[in-house]
């Protein structure tokens, strides 16, 4: 849903989201491991600290990660996306999901634990591909629309985006997004327009000036 960096040294990369590509050559960056307790996470960062990973705790850059000085949740995207309206979106989204998933732990219910292999998998397929291709589901193992899968994660947070009152921003959006493309998509098709790497430069200036959606 974020991707936005298709271009790299002047060329197309072929990757919706180039940047999660490179940033994941980083030891400490990509998806977190699977961690069973505040104990077993603490655990792991003294190990990666014996390693060199880290500096110190802010330096692990997982996608998801427990903030070091707040008592909430911290999640990252490689990509800025294209515009504040759908930073909005990705935002509330974002908060639901892990409302949900507190609701699902508070009730006891086992948490999905794909293998780091089949996230790293889901990760490289949907920095290719972005929202217009394939996606992997990683609890079903199975290969979908990567419009699906983003349709299905909204439904599965639609009980606390009720509750928050962020339905129609995140509905809304997501109906922008289908139809607009993500922000590698639009970057590329701006480009084919102008015939050259100019315009998806242009299209970029323009949108972040704008005050609404993308068109």
């Amino acid at each position: 849903m974020s991707a936005n960096s298709p271009f790299y040294g002047g060329r197309d990369t072929g990757y919706a989201s180039w940047r999660a590509l490179a940033w994941g050559r980083w030891p400490v960056a990509g998806p977190p491991p699977y961690l069973r307790s505040p104990a077993h996470y603490e655990e792991v960062l003294g190990v990666l600290g014996e390693s060199g990973a880290l500096v110190d705790p802010a330096t692990v850059f997982w996608d998801v990660r427990p903030a070091a000085r707040r008592p909430t949740v911290e999640v990252r995207v490689a990509d800025m996306t294209g515009t504040a309206a759908e930073s909005a979106v990705l935002a509330a989204l974002i908060r639901a999901l892990v409302a949900v998933s507190l609701r699902e732990a508070e009730r006891g219910e086992p948490a999905p634990a794909p293998s780091a292999e089949v996230l790293r998998a889901a990760y490289w397929r949907a920095a290719r591909d972005g929202l217009e291709g394939m996606a992997l589901d990683v609890v079903s193992g199975k290969a979908v629309r990567g419009a699906v899968l983003a349709e299905r994660m909204v439904a599965h947070a639609r009980p606390a985006l009720e509750r928050y009152g962020d339905t129609l921003l995140v509905e809304s959006g997501m109906r922008r997004l289908l139809e607009y493309g993500c922000g590698a998509a639009r970057q590329r098709a701006a480009a084919a327009r102008a015939g050259t790497l100019a315009g998806a430069v242009r299209h970029l200036a323009e949108q972040t000036c704008a005050p609404g959606p993308p068109g």
